[in-house]
């Protein structure tokens, strides 16, 4: 009995002892979880989209495979009504605690006039010294960026010690050095380029960063007007084909050295007015299909195509559905989107994610998309590699904007993108009567990621036209430009652009055009008098090689939708 009295103590220490052990393996195990909490806003005026927006920006930046996470806002939201801001290191310490969290970033910004400022503050949960912080003063919103992402930089650096980002920083401070001094860090051909130039391509001129490359092709002129480009390898060979779609019929050419040949030409298809071609393995047999958006009068046709015992072969056609093919943003493959029209709507009725059962071509479900959202003026996408996809899209004032995956509005460009000369024409009801009218149709966003860091980059066209678009019938486009585009966490900013295109650009795509190992972003352009209203001209097909700079980070696993 003695005995067992004196056991019962040191079985109920040792027992006390295994509970705190284990509660503290499992608060250490698993990655670092970071807290973002609202920053606290100060101003006359609604900056919500600032705060949100530098969220986005922290968010996008700090985590880290399976080392470091970012606790989801829907998450972090039940808490705020139990510690209201404004927030110090004590709440903001309780948060983290409440959310199993190691580290909390809070922090303040101010807007007065164009001037910003942001006081920010990182704690660690579990640590009682003194708080990493830093403090931002900007002229403006551009200002801002560069010097949120050194602050990132920093919390990978000290907080989580990051391999990369300790050595960003060490590379930053001896530039900081030598620079001092008058000196050079840079070595090999790509730092001698001029500060305007993009390493993408010598011909591109760059606003924040690049890819390199070194050359362009250029084919022969091509009798008509080219409504669209594609590349894919459609047989299976292993080599890429280049696809051309004029108004009625697609011309498949072959790319390989200096030999541009053209290899099948597809006419007397289904007759009406070819509008856009995609290519894209949706059945999963190994070979992409060819869609192909058709309107006939005042109905869309469209059809797909297969290539078969050395040809396209019909596989299905009269489908009531435009077609737009994308890469899937949220892992490998591609996804298709289809939209119908009716007599006196270019566009009618929900976009549609589609897929193949039984062979067949079928809606896979309803797209919850902004209601502005067309089939040819919209891309999804993930734009801060967080597995979340936003829609990007070209608005009926022919603006780019962002929406987040609730459809709401995120950001609105200052200028006007993707308009065309392209049209369709569809009966509108003026009073009691149906009227002719025209509907102008935008260019397509193309998405890409070609530097694989698993953030999207959108590209998008602005262009120039004689009388500008006002006209109704009329839109002279006689020049274009290509820009590539990507989201810092609060707007989409220029990366690179190409030279002016002297023409009407129709089409761009990004892909090994000439079989050469590297991508290209290949663009068809046209030499006509009045868009819209003659359709005779000639066009030509340019390729830029590009050199994308490989990040070893990878996209994130496919969520599916």
């Amino acid at each position: 009995m003695k005995r067992s009295r004196v056991l019962w103590p040191v079985m109920a220490l040792l027992a006390v002892m295994s509970i705190s052990l284990t509660a503290g393996v499992a608060r250490s195990a698993g990655p670092n979880r970071v807290v973002i909490l609202p920053f606290t806003a100060n101003s006359q005026e609604d900056i919500s989209f600032l705060t949100k927006g530098l969220r986005d920006m922290l968010a996008s930046r700090l985590p880290w495979q399976d080392k470091v996470t970012v606790v989801e806002p829907d998450l972090v939201a039940p808490l705020l009504k139990k510690f209201p801001p404004p927030y110090n290191e004590t709440k903001a310490r309780e948060i983290g605690k409440e959310l199993s969290a190691q580290v909390v970033v809070y922090g303040s910004i101010t807007k007065l006039g164009q001037t910003i400022s942001v006081d920010a503050r990182v704690v660690k949960v579990d640590e009682p010294g003194q708080a990493l912080t830093a403090f931002v003063h900007a002229k403006d919103l551009d200002a801002v960026i560069p010097q949120i992402n050194q602050f990132a930089q920093r919390i990978n650096a000290e907080i989580f010690k990051r391999p990369d980002a300790i050595a960003a920083q060490n590379e930053a401070k001896e530039a900081s050095k030598t620079a001092a001094v008058g000196g050079s860090t840079g070595s090999g051909n790509l730092d001698k380029l001029p500060e305007n130039i993009s390493p993408l391509n010598p011909l591109f001129l760059k606003e924040l960063s690049g890819i390199e490359s070194d050359r362009y092709w250029r084919s022969p002129r091509l009798r008509g007007i080219i409504n669209s480009v594609a590349v894919s390898d459609i047989d299976g060979d292993g080599k890429n084909e280049l696809l051309i779609l004029f108004p009625n019929s697609i011309r498949f050419y072959r790319l390989t050295g200096g030999s541009f040949r053209l290899i099948y030409e597809f006419k007397n298809g289904p007759k009406g007015d070819y509008l856009f071609v995609d290519c894209a393995d949706i059945d999963g047999d190994g070979l992409p299909e060819i869609y192909v958006s058709n309107r006939i009068f005042n109905s869309t046709e469209s059809f797909v195509l297969e290539w078969r015992e050395g040809g396209p072969r019909m596989r299905e056609k009269g489908i009531p559905y435009y077609f737009r093919t994308q890469p899937n943003p949220l892992g490998k493959g591609d996804w298709l989107f289809a939209q119908g029209s009716a007599v006196d709507a270019p566009f009618w009725g929900p976009l549609y994610k589609m897929h193949y059962k039984n062979g067949k071509l079928e809606t896979e479900r309803e797209m919850n998309l902004p209601e502005t959202a067309m089939i040819f003026n919209f891309v999804l996408v993930d734009l801060n590699a967080s597995g979340r996809l936003y829609t990007v899209l070209i608005g009926p004032t022919m603006h780019l904007r962002v929406y987040n995956d609730k459809n709401q509005q995120m950001w609105i460009s200052g200028e006007t993108y993707n308009a065309s000369s392209k049209f369709l024409e569809y009966m509108e009801l003026q009073g009691t009567d149906y009227e002719s009218s025209w509907w102008y149709l935008y260019s397509r966003l193309y998405l890409t990621d070609l530097n694989k860091d698993g953030r999207h980059e959108i590209l998008c066209l602005q262009v120039k036209g004689r009388f500008g678009m006002v006209m109704e019938h009329t839109r002279m486009i006689y020049q274009g430009t290509i820009y590539g585009m990507s989201w810092n966490g609060l707007s989409m900013v220029e990366d690179w652009r190409t030279p002016r295109i002297q023409g009407d650009v129709t089409d761009y795509v990004i892909g090994d055009v000439g079989n050469v190992g590297r991508p290209a972003l290949v663009l068809s352009f046209t030499q006509q008098i009045f868009g819209g209203m003659v359709n005779k001209g000639v066009s030509n097909v340019v390729a830029f090689t590009l050199k994308p700079s490989v990040s070893k980070k990878k996209a994130p696993e496919n969520k599916g939708l």
